[in-house]
């Protein structure tokens, strides 16, 4: 009865239920203590599958005098009554998936107040896959900002990695970020930064005075704020839609820049 087991466990049917119906199958019509020993189970227990065998419908109690016997439906009445069910989960499909998209469009806000949310999101953006890309919008204080916080080695480590990765990072600067980050930048991770892939347009400060930094990457939009060690990450397909076409749109109307790493003494 192995077999009958396992398909009943597939229509959430306990172990113990599949047996006690196997069971109560060979009897027909039998007390609770006799489909427990059939069972190879303890009465106690038989009794409380037994009790929900039956508010399924499953098993039916038939009165004899003072005697209860417990009768189960057959199986081709089982089948039917399995049969039925399917078919009405199947009419809630459409609803169900309605759900799910729903879901699927729940932003998913992640606010974090300390140092680790922004080692969360270097770690995953260095982690991208091998010659994807990020954005950024980044002036003068987010920059500086950024590079105090991250420190020398934090800094050398995520370029590596970028650098090995063959990650582009698209970028919207102001055309003040330039100089502030050669100061503020020590010379081995000066030169490692005109060594990663860029693609970067930009714009006067007064034009573009955020004072922290945006990134965008895997449906991803997050605030940086450095100086309050402040992250606020959101993922969310059509909010990131929104926000990346306001990024397109600002990086077509800048200037680019090439190499400007090369072009700072």
């Amino acid at each position: 009865m192995q077999n009958l087991n396992d398909i009943l466990k597939n229509f959430a049917f306990s172990e113990a239920e599949a047996e006690l119906y196997a069971a109560a199958l060979k009897l027909n019509k039998a007390t609770v203590s006799q489909i427990a020993q059939k069972a190879g189970m303890g009465r106690t227990v038989a009794y409380f599958h037994i009790k929900n065998l039956i508010e399924k419908k499953i098993f039916q109690d038939i009165k004899r005098g003072r005697q209860i016997l417990i009768s189960p439906i057959s199986p081709s009445a089982l089948a039917e009554k399995l049969q039925h069910e399917v078919s009405g989960f199947k009419t809630l499909i459409p609803q169900l998936e309605v759900l799910d998209e729903i879901e699927k469009e729940i932003p998913h806000v992640d606010i974090q107040e300390s140092y680790a949310g922004f080692q969360k999101i270097y770690d995953e953006i260095s982690h991208l896959p091998a010659g994807s890309s990020f954005k950024v919008i980044d002036d003068v204080k987010g920059a500086e900002a950024e590079l105090s916080m991250m420190g020398d080695k934090n800094l050398n480590d995520f370029i590596v990695q970028i650098i090995e990765r063959k990650i582009l990072t698209k970028g919207i600067f102001t055309e003040e970020l330039f100089t502030q980050v050669s100061k503020t930048t020590n010379a081995e991770n000066f030169s490692l930064m005109g060594k990663r892939m860029w693609d970067i347009h930009t714009l006067p400060e007064e034009k573009l005075s955020i004072k922290n930094l945006i990134l965008l990457y895997n449906d991803k939009v997050s605030f940086l704020f450095p100086e309050i060690s402040l992250t606020i990450t959101i993922k969310h397909k059509a909010l990131f839609g929104i926000i990346d076409t306001l990024f397109e749109t600002i990086f077509g109307l800048a200037q680019k820049v090439d190499n400007p790493w090369g072009q700072i003494k």
